[in-house]
């Protein structure tokens, strides 16, 4: 008998098999079971495939070619609880409510957020989004996030970049976000000497993030008070899954050049030789009163003395001997997994940039390890440790924005060669005598070199530990108790050497300097949360305490007059000079938040938080910060409920305040110097003129926003904000009387305005196609509404820059060109830009200051398009800008010289046969003159150049390679172009990414790459 049953059972299995496997085709219905009708775009997906579609209006779905091995349908839905079911010929399913999947949540202010009852403006990143810049996190916010804009950087690996939320937001005071990570506000200041642009926020992984989280209004961002007025970066690390333990490994490695191919094309050696000769030809005609046949034979004469071999065929082209392909390397393995009570995530990360200019890198090693483990039911404990190593090496840059054009900066050298100059001599050695200046000999006898006759070197070497702790506690009664200490430690080491021969270091026989910078950071926080549900009344509080301590100490030293060439450390020269200073500052905080909904329809938010600063007067120091928000969600309304245009319809109100600092650590105190010096003797004198009365920087929040679902297909954000920040903080200008510059005010106001725009769509959703977009445009506006006395005030390089009431940030206020006269060849200004009447002149000394242009864009966004088709995916990114402009720094010494810097510096191609030679030439640039009395080329508009501009920021082609899921799990390989292209410029050959005032600087350009990579999980 038990043979016979054991046979019968066999033979139902093998019959259920026999049918499972013949399974190719699934339909079935998806209802909701609290009211039985269809739900619409729901997912279903072929659990561990990439086999999935959507249910129709009916909410049925159609399943083709589904694999004979799959056994279970992932189904899911917004607002709905996800179910797994196996695979049937035919299936009904019924899928239930579940509040706490209602939306997905976000990471907020001491917490997290569910974002359909977020009354805040905030915008989400997911991992996959930010690890694609794998350098900098910074990078990947460019072109992704509504109201973000990202300045560009410079070529150099590691440079800095800086970033804007919604604006300006100081005009002395600092402008950039605050960054929280895995919720301790860190440190992104103050570590770097200024030699060299250096990101300190480099030193964290991208690789590592989870998520990030840019809080933009006061009801999202004022928990943080006093230092959210530039809005805040909230960056979370990964965690462990549990489950089993899984091994990630992620590999690119690929090559980069210069963004913008044609910028810094110079002139040949046959232009260069007709430019030179005109300008010596005028020269003449100008200060010897020669006439046009006897300057052209004095010009015949004088010029092939000029060059290295006037009369040779050779025509070098040094901007390939400058700008090369650089190498970019990146590494990362990852390890988490867990159980039900303990969770772990640890990874290790290199990587490496060697840059386009020999001699320029940036290398970084990173670790981490994260731990969660939940002691108790009451008790859950975490811990979060990283650590990292990083490395610069290049060359001093502009960062500054300080005057003046290095002599031994890359685009100097380049432009200083002589194209009739070989590279190299007969007997195969570096040319050592190939530029217009005696200084300079050959780039490849200057750039990268550590130590030698020429060697002028910037490096530096930061280590950074950031270590969490954070302890949680459940307590009766729904409230739950919560503490977190961070720990952020910074030492950055910077060193520069000037060989004692080399052109800047042979005035002091050899320069050695050494810069110490130590940060240490320690935060600690504690809140008490409160939750409770109750019918249809849903309310969460939270109070909280917050204290922040930082120390900042200094270290300087140098030496010159080095014996050698060969050794740079400081011991081998003579001690020139040292310093020291520590910096400390603290912040003190309390502060609260209550949040109510009333049946997940209405909704309001409060929050508040005093702070208290060392940085300001005792009378000054404590300030409070609030806001106040609301939401309705009208989907949830009877006249809009089932009703598929209105998946989700929800409208936000919010207004508050937030708050900003003086850099200065004692900007309030006057002090006094103690290391002047009377003879011998040590001197005292007065350093800094105080201000008992400085106070916070204050900013005024609204704003106003619609969040639009569609057919569950369509997601639409509308936004409006206005932020009017009042009590700026200006350093104001003394009287030289007083015995000193310039004194820390609170003064004038300045106001933000604009309206987000953000969209993401699932375009097109079947078994094997995918299509998604996310778009975003903001427009803005950045006005100042109040400054001292109404009057204007000029600042920047040359006081290029205006500040004046109802005129924007950042506006250019210089001469305002004409253009060349045809018949003299000499450039035209306007004597007075508002009173044409005036007339015109020829002296730039003559000409009046005008409005010019502006730095700020009127309109920016980016759109993101991704494609998945069977195992191949495709995404591509495209940013946009318009209405702003860019003062062209390099331009004014390289293309609008008008024969000034003849002798010293060769010019960019676009100005040859676009120089004005005879009268009727309708040209460009003015006649060239040697030592040019008219000075044409001093700034003015026609260095204000627009950056409109649509730009290919990354394209993505990936496949993931089929392989047996028993050993390798999502193996992929995929090939990736950043800055690939620029669709549209409105400047021709000129890389629109600039300073987010505006400024081309004379350093290493933008680059391009193009990475190959691999990644997979075990």
């Amino acid at each position: 008998m038990k043979r016979k049953l054991m046979l019968l059972l066999t033979c139902l299995f093998v019959g259920i098999g026999l049918v499972t496997a013949q399974i190719t085709k699934v339909t079935g219905t998806v209802i909701s079971e609290e009211d039985g009708l269809p739900v619409v775009g729901a997912s279903i997906l072929v659990k561990g495939t990439t086999v999935g579609t959507v249910t129709d209006m009916d909410g049925k779905f159609t399943l083709s070619n589904v694999p004979s091995s799959a056994k279970t349908l992932l189904v899911s839905f917004i607002g709905m609880a996800t179910q797994e079911v196996s695979i049937k010929a035919n299936l009904q399913i019924s899928l239930k409510s579940d509040t706490e999947v209602l939306d997905e949540v976000m990471v907020v202010a001491y917490g997290t957020a569910k974002k359909a009852s977020f009354t805040g403006s905030a915008s989400v990143m997911k991992a996959g989004e930010i690890s694609t810049q794998k350098e900098s996190l910074v990078k990947s916010l460019e072109g992704k996030v509504a109201g973000v804009r990202v300045g560009g950087s410079t070529g150099d690996p590691g440079s800095d970049q800086k970033i804007l939320i919604r604006g300006i937001g100081s005009i002395n005071g600092s402008t950039q976000p605050l960054y929280v990570v895995d919720g301790v506000p860190v440190v992104n200041d103050d570590m770097s000497s200024g030699l060299k642009s250096q990101s300190v926020l480099s030193s964290i992984n991208p690789d590592d993030i989870a998520s990030m989280t840019i809080l933009k209004d006061a009801a999202a961002a004022s928990l943080y008070g006093s230092r959210a007025a530039n809005g805040v970066v909230i960056i979370t690390t990964k965690q462990g899954k549990e489950g089993k333990t899984r091994v990630s490994y992620d590999m690119e490695t690929g090559w980069t050049s210069m963004a913008v191919r044609n910028q810094y094309k110079m002139m040949d050696a046959k232009d260069t030789k007709d430019y030179y000769w005109h300008a010596i030809k005028n020269y003449f005609i100008e200060y010897a009163g020669m006439d046009e046949a006897t300057a052209a034979s004095a010009a015949n004469e004088e010029v092939p003395g000029w060059f290295y071999n006037y009369n040779s065929d050779t025509n070098t082209d040094w901007k390939k001997e400058v700008y090369k392909n650089g190498l970019n390397t990146n590494h990362q393995v990852a390890i988490n997994g867990g159980n039900e009570k303990t969770r772990f995530y640890t990874s290790f990360g290199y990587n490496k940039v060697k840059g386009i200019v020999k001699g320029s890198e940036f290398e970084r090693y990173s670790g981490r390890l994260n731990l969660d483990h939940k002691v108790t039911n009451w008790l859950r404990v975490s811990a979060k440790q990283m650590i990292s190593f990083s490395s610069t090496e290049g060359f001093r840059d502009q960062n500054d924005q300080s005057q003046g054009f290095g002599t031994t900066s890359p685009l100097s050298i380049m432009f200083s060669m002589d194209p009739t100059a070989p590279v190299k001599l007969e007997d195969g050695s570096y040319n050592p005598n190939a530029s217009f200046s005696s200084k300079i000999s050959n780039p490849n006898l200057m750039l990268g070199q550590k130590t030698g006759p020429r060697a002028e070197t910037v490096a530096s070497d930061l280590m950074r530990s950031m270590t969490n702790f954070e302890a949680e506690v459940t307590l009766p009664y729904n409230f739950t108790a919560r503490t977190v200490l961070g720990y952020d430690y910074m030492n950055n080491k910077e060193r520069e050497f000037w060989a004692p021969e080399s052109v800047n270091g042979e005035s002091l026989g050899g320069l050695g300097t050494r810069y110490d910078y130590t940060n240490k950071t320690l935060t600690s926080s504690t809140t008490l949360n409160y939750h409770n549900s109750f019918d249809r009344h849903n309310v969460n509080a939270l109070v909280g305490y917050e204290v922040e301590d930082r120390s900042l100490n200094y270290l300087y030293a140098s030496a010159k007059s080095y014996a050698t060439d060969k050794l740079p450390d400081l011991a081998n020269g003579q001690s020139y000079s040292t310093s020291s200073n520590v910096y400390e500052a603290a912040i003190m905080s309390y502060f609260g938040n209550i949040n109510y909904d009333f049946d997940n329809k209405y909704y309001l938010s409060a929050s508040f938080r005093r702070d208290g600063s060392s940085r300001l007067a005792a009378d000054n120091r404590w300030a409070n910060f609030w806001s106040v928000s609301g939401a309705w969600r009208l989907s949830g309304e009877s006249f809009l409920q089932d009703n598929p245009l209105f998946t989700d319809l929800k409208l936000r109100v919010s207004y508050g305040t937030n708050g900003n600092l003086p850099g200065d650590y004692f900007g309030y105190m006057d002090t006094y110097s103690t290391n002047g010096g009377y003879g011998s003797s040590p001197a005292i004198y007065w350093g800094n003129a105080g201000n008992t009365k400085l106070g916070w920087e204050k900013s005024q929040n609204f704003n106003v926003g619609v969040d639009w679902n569609l057919y569950n297909r369509v997601n639409l954000t509308v936004e409006y904000y206005s932020k009017l920040t009042t009590d700026l903080l200006f350093q104001t200008p003394t009287s030289y009387v007083t015995g000193f510059s310039s004194q820390w005010q609170n003064l004038g106001k300045m106001k933000n305005q604009g309206v987000e725009f953000t969209i993401s769509s699932q375009n097109v959703v079947t078994e094997n196609f995918t299509w998604t977009t996310d778009l975003n445009l903001t427009r803005q506006s950045i006005k100042i509404k109040e400054l001292p006395d109404g009057a204007d005030v000029q600042y920047g390089d040359g006081n290029m820059y205006l500040l004046r009431e109802g005129e924007s940030m950042h506006t250019f206020y210089l001469p305002e060109y004409i253009g060349v006269n045809s018949e003299t060849g000499l450039g035209e200004f306007w004597i007075d830009p508002d009173d044409h009447s005036k007339g015109v002149t020829n002296y730039y000394s003559k000409a009046g200051k005008g409005i010019v242009g502006k730095a700020v864009p009127d309109w920016m966004g980016g759109m993101t398009n991704r494609f998945t088709y069977k195992n191949f995916d495709l995404s591509f990114m495209i940013s946009f800008q318009t209405g702003a402009s860019l003062f062209d720094y390099p331009g004014y010494f390289l293309t609008y010289s008008d024969g000034v810097r003849v002798g010293s510096f060769n010019m960019t191609a676009d100005v040859a046969g676009n120089y004005w030679t005879k009268p009727g030439d309708k040209v460009d640039n003015p006649k060239p003159i040697y030592n040019n009395p008219y000075r044409s080329d001093r700034f003015s508009s026609r260095t204000v150049r627009s950056t409109d501009n649509i730009r290919m920021r990354d394209i993505t082609f990936g496949y993931k390679i089929p392989v047996s899921k028993k050993y390798i799990n999502n193996l992929r390989v995929y090939f990736k172009a950043t800055n690939p292209f620029l669709i549209y410029c409105a400047t021709k050959d000129i890389d629109p990414d600039v300073d987010i005032n505006g400024y081309r600087q004379t350093d290493t350009p933008p680059t391009k790459a193009f990475m190959f990579g691999l990644n997979f999980e075990l």
